[in-house]
């Protein structure tokens, strides 16, 4: 590859210019690294960028690769891996152990980011070992038709022992060919055995700018969705793309109508109620109360700052967040506070239904608060 011109990732891949230029640079001087971890939060990029770094090593474009239009190229994508001298590891369920696929298994046909969001979706699986076998099997052989033979475990913390010790040695002195990429959340996740013979590449977060800009422009969508979209996302332009709207809407417009009534009517026994239906209606608990999270964060910054629309998350409702500034006063802070409180109890196991009714009385006003407390009685509280 010496001599020839890579095409820049940050074309493709937005918001990584520390990743895509060193990964561009070492291409362009044919001094890849044969053993890379990706390494970074979730959906920021690095499963797209594995793949694209192998259209730029399988390319058949004499420059400016990954060209994108030859072959190779056609045969890796995002949601249709067929190149045969490319092979994806990823998590599978703990009884395929006992059921090792056949040595000459390919990768024709998989759907890579739909493989990943199944593998995510399922933490118990771990990366088997027959796959790890399989996969350095795969590497010693020459390939098929590329210069190259390229392995990529995905999810690669969720190696055992056993699997991680067997890549050890290919990892250490890989054949001339075969170029490894692991992608993993954290690089110290990884064994450090694992670490100590791989060269980390590192993803970040992507700015909510970033992530707009590329909404509009690559995915033509409107601005005002772009911004929700991206808002919503946590800086992971996965999950600003992933984001089923109309039922993100559905869910909110009930959280912003909970959120009115326990501000202005004060009701303790609404707030129980309520609290009851979120945990036995079957929807994400966490979900709930991050979409909450949302609502209370551009209530108190409309309070505070009423012209201040641009650090908004919710922005096709402002109107609504306007009305709820008034009800809730100074209460946004300490209620968002309590709130970040009660989901990291929830994520610890806690009782999901009290700590949620304890949440929805700091959104009562104060002389409803007072009278629930009179109520109760000395001894009479939750303990």
């Amino acid at each position: 590859m010496s001599g020839t011109r890579v095409r820049p990732f940050d074309e493709l891949i937005t918001g990584q210019p520390r990743a895509t230029s060193t990964l561009v640079r070492a291409l362009e001087a044919d001094q890849l690294f044969p053993s890379l971890v990706f390494h970074g939060p979730p959906g920021v990029g690095k499963l797209s960028t594995a793949l694209l770094l192998c259209r730029a090593l399988l390319c058949d474009a004499p420059e400016g690769r990954p060209c994108g239009a030859c072959r190779s190229c056609r045969r890796i994508d995002e949601h249709a891996l067929v190149h045969p001298d490319v092979r994806f590891v990823l998590p599978e369920k703990k009884s395929d152990f006992d059921r090792p696929a056949a040595d000459d298994e390919s990768t024709a046909g998989i759907d890579p980011q739909a493989a990943q969001a199944d593998a995510v979706d399922h933490p118990v699986w771990s990366v088997l070992i027959d796959r790890v076998r399989q996969g350095i099997t795969f590497l010693q052989r020459r390939p098929s038709e590329s210069r190259h033979s390229i392995l990529i475990v995905d999810q690669a913390h969720r190696m055992e022992a056993a699997p991680a010790n067997a890549l050890l040695k290919t990892l250490e002195e890989p054949p001339s060919h075969a170029v490894v990429v692991l992608i993993t959340p954290s690089w110290h996740a990884l064994l450090p055995t694992i670490r100590s013979r791989c060269r980390g590449v590192p993803f970040q977060l992507v700015p909510r700018s970033q992530i707009v800009s590329y909404l509009v422009e690559r995915r033509e969508m409107g601005a005002e969705e772009s911004v929700l979209r991206a808002g919503l996302s946590g800086g992971r332009i996965g999950a600003a793309l992933d984001l089923d709207l109309e039922e993100f809407r559905r869910r909110r417009g009930a959280l912003l109508t909970l959120l009115n009534d326990l501000a202005r009517r004060g009701d303790p026994g609404l707030a129980v109620a309520r609290a009851e239906a979120i945990v036995q209606r079957g929807e994400s608990v966490e979900g709930e109360m991050e979409i909450l999270m949302t609502l209370l964060r551009d209530v108190l910054i409309l309070g505070a700052s009423p012209a201040d629309e641009a650090r908004l998350v919710n922005v096709d409702i402002v109107q609504h967040l306007r009305d709820l500034a008034g009800p809730l006063e100074s209460r946004a802070g300490e209620a968002l506070a309590s709130l970040e409180t009660t989901l990291e109890a929830i994520r610890h196991r806690g009782n999901r239904q009290l700590l949620i009714e304890d949440f929805f009385m700091t959104l009562l006003p104060p002389r409803a608060v007072g009278a629930q407390a009179g109520a109760r009685g000395p001894g009479l509280g939750r303990g």
